[in-house]
């Protein structure tokens, strides 16, 4: 299978202070990352942070790397990578020869949330596919080959993916194929390929990420006879929209000196302003953005079985709990759900919302929390892949002063 090359940004920040003639000599940070994060997400973000900093915008050169950033972040060559995936075994035996682990908070920085979604030319008629249709399209043995299947024209569907690697291509993969895989029949192109193919086009459908902007992105139904869910930043926070993935910049180690002022500033209502604009899901509002209408305010997942939230979402909690911190909540509700092949469901979603209240209770004594278990109700994905059983396995966290009424009592459903 080819490989395509990944884009590797160069990122120079210019220093702090008016120019002089004798001006002392630019700070510097050098960033990497894959094609579909370096052509907006890190020349945006460093073009932002240089500007706050200096009158002088930084310098932003591109080189190729097959690696999208990881590689040359474990030689020496970058301090930093942005990057959609987890780094790999081999990725991570190097960095603990190094002294540093990805898998560290102090390593791995969770600075957005990326939407993915399946999008098609603007022109075609398609408005939603069902979970079934789009794994008829994209899986092994799916045998969806024509649009006529779908009630258009008959002529050929030309599905395309991203090149194996890509942090988009696992979730995709998955979230909608599961062990069968995705077919060998499809297209493996970069995302600027999709992004062309989804303009030019009208018979071409591919994975996609909003924050890309190219193609009609389409909504998504559990059933046939389900309502659409929107792909959208919203909907992704309301717990509505269940494909999605974290956006990471890894270090080596613990960040200091510019490297940590730039993920700060990534952090602060600022840099999640960037973010939004990008239509990347934000980690933390800002105040003059909170919206009465948006009750959910974190998703944290489990494994099968267990009632500890898994080591993504314990860092997920982190960035929760100084957003609660910050704005000083006292109230949060949490709802516990298991998936359909778990025993004990209540029992196992309760534990699950009470191991959570534990963590946040530790950290803010003052907070009330209030403990709603539902079992294997109210799926956000379907339950017949792995992928689909672990989003489904998760505790929701409301936070009580933007809570819509949505239940008579807060009761267990079936018990």
């Amino acid at each position: 299978m080819r490989q395509v090359a990944a884009s590797l940004i160069i990122v120079t920040v210019a220093g702090c202070g008016q120019p002089t003639e004798q001006a002392a000599p630019s700070a510097s940070l050098t960033l990497g990352g894959p094609e579909a994060l370096a052509k907006r997400l890190l020349p945006d973000l460093a073009g932002s942070y240089g500007r706050q900093k200096s009158t002088t915008p930084p310098r932003v050169r591109t080189i190729r790397s097959e690696s999208g950033g990881i590689r040359e972040l474990l030689d020496g060559e970058i301090e930093a990578a942005f990057s959609s995936r987890d780094a790999t075994p081999s990725e991570e035996d190097q960095a603990k020869v190094l002294g540093f682990t990805f898998d560290s908070p102090d390593s791995r920085h969770i600075v957005a949330v990326d939407v993915v979604a399946v999008g098609v030319h603007p022109r075609n008629p398609l408005d939603s596919l069902t979970f079934d249709q789009v794994i008829g399209i994209f899986c092994t043995n799916g045998g969806i080959e024509s649009w006529a299947e779908l009630g258009l024209d008959d002529h050929p569907v030309r599905a395309l993916v991203r090149e194996p690697g890509s942090g988009t291509r696992d979730l995709f993969e998955d979230f909608f194929c599961g062990p069968q895989g995705l077919s060998p029949k499809l297209e493996v192109v970069s995302a600027t390929q999709i992004g062309s193919a989804l303009t030019d086009d009208p018979y071409a459908i591919a994975m996609m990420s909003l924050s890309e902007g190219v193609g009609k992105p389409l909504s998504l139904r559990v059933q046939p006879n389900a309502s659409p869910v929107k792909p959208s930043q919203d909907n992704i926070v309301r717990g509505q929209y269940p494909l999605f993935g974290d956006v990471y910049v890894y270090t080596r180690g613990k960040p200091s000196g510019e490297l940590s002022s730039f993920l700060d500033w990534i952090a602060s209502p600022a840099g999640q302003e960037v973010i939004d604009e990008l239509r990347y899901v934000p980690l933390s509002l800002r105040p003059d953005r909170a919206d009465t209408d948006r009750p959910l305010r974190e998703t944290l997942q489990f494994e099968v079985d267990s009632s500890v939230p898994n080591q993504r979402s314990n860092a997920r909690l982190q960035v929760l709990i100084s957003e609660l911190k910050e704005k000083q909540y006292r109230h949060v509700i949490l709802e516990g759900f298991t998936d359909d092949r778990e025993a004990d469901p209540y029992k196992l979603s309760q534990q699950r919302a009470e191991a959570v209240r534990t963590l946040l209770v530790d950290a803010m004594p003052e907070l009330y929390v209030e403990i709603i278990p539902r079992g294997p109700k109210s799926p956000i994905a379907p339950n017949d892949t792995p992928y689909g059983r672990q989003v489904n396995r998760r505790v929701q966290v409301y936070l009580a002063e933007e809570e819509t009424r949505r239940d008579d009592a807060v009761v267990p459903e079936g018990g």
